[in-house]
């Protein structure tokens, strides 16, 4: 779990990157997409699947880079 200072920090440097990303939350559920805003307690994500959501950084556990993997069929 990291602390909620290095998570703003991150979510910041991904936002203004627009570099897409995987967030795993506490609840063992996760969000892939695009942050596109940030407040000082939750962020807004445009989720890949559920659209504009906020999440709340006491939610989360990781913030990283999304990882596009090929698909081979």
């Amino acid at each position: 779990m990291e602390d909620d200072n290095i998570l703003y920090e991150k979510a910041k440097f991904f936002k203004n990157n627009n570099i897409d990303v995987h967030i795993s939350k506490k609840n063992n559920w996760f969000h892939n997409g695009k942050i596109i805003d940030i407040e000082h307690d939750f962020l807004i994500l445009i989720d890949e699947k559920n659209g504009e959501m906020p999440i709340f950084f006491k939610e989360i556990f990781e913030i990283e880079k999304r990882e596009i993997k090929d698909v081979v069929v």
